[in-house]
């Protein structure tokens, strides 16, 4: 019996190390989809599988990323369509999700900013303030 014990430790090793090198990549696609969500996102981990339609929502706690839900046939009542069982995989995503998010946002405030070239303001004439 200790064998079987050593040997689900091994595989929960393995497990945990190989969890610890899985890339994700979030790319936002939606900005205000819909009434509540601030936009939504495609996140591929690894090779694996790419998880669509994640939404980012602001509550009380800041943003909050929540998984695509699948409404159940028979009680009309929601659920995750796709979960993590490890808490700390599903806080590295979460993260992920929104730096993607904020750099998204960040990108439009700069591209917004950043006055065109050949286009400084002059003034104009007679509008001094010397005297």
């Amino acid at each position: 019996m200790p064998r079987t014990t050593n040997q689900n430790r091994t595989q929960e090793t393995e497990t945990e190390s190989s969890m610890e090198q899985l890339k994700m990549e979030a790319l936002i696609k939606e900005q205000n989809p819909e009434r509540g969500v601030l936009a939504t996102a495609d996140v591929k981990i690894g090779d694996i599988m790419t998880i669509r339609n994640v939404k980012i929502k602001e509550d009380d706690y800041g943003l909050t990323v929540t998984m695509p839900r699948t409404k159940m046939p028979h009680t009309d009542e929601y659920k995750d369509s796709v979960f993590f069982t490890d808490k700390s995989l599903k806080e590295q995503f979460d993260q992920i999700v929104q730096k993607a998010y904020q750099d998204s946002i960040l990108s439009q405030v700069l591209d917004v900013d950043e006055p065109e070239e050949g286009m400084e303001q002059e003034d104009a004439p007679g509008m001094s303030m010397g005297m």
